[in-house]
C-alpha cells in the first residue's frame, strides 16, 4: 500500500545532502555558517522545486565531509 516515487538526480543529491546533515545533528544555521552562505540560500537548496546547481550541492556535501557520486546505468 506504500507509494513510491522516483527522484530526480538533482533530488537524490539534494536529499542525501540532507540526510548526512541530520545524522551530523548539524542545523541549516551551522551549515550557512560553514559554507559561508546566507540561510535564504541554504534555504533554496534543499527546496525541490528550485533548481539548485550542482556545484552548490557539492559544495554542501563537501563541508559535511562527503562527495557527490554520479552515475549512468
Amino acid at each position: 500500500g506504500q507509494k513510491t516515487v522516483c527522484p530526480s538526480a538533482l533530488e537524490s543529491a539534494k536529499l542525501g545532502v540532507y540526510q548526512e546533515m541530520m545524522a551530523q545533528g548539524l542545523r541549516k544555521s551551522e551549515l550557512a555558517r560553514r559554507l559561508g552562505w546566507h540561510m535564504p540560500q541554504v534555504d533554496r537548496l534543499f527546496d525541490l522545486k528550485h533548481a539548485s546547481k550542482l556545484d552548490q550541492i557539492e559544495a554542501a556535501a563537501h563541508v559535511l565531509g562527503k562527495n557527490i557520486l554520479v552515475s549512468v546505468v
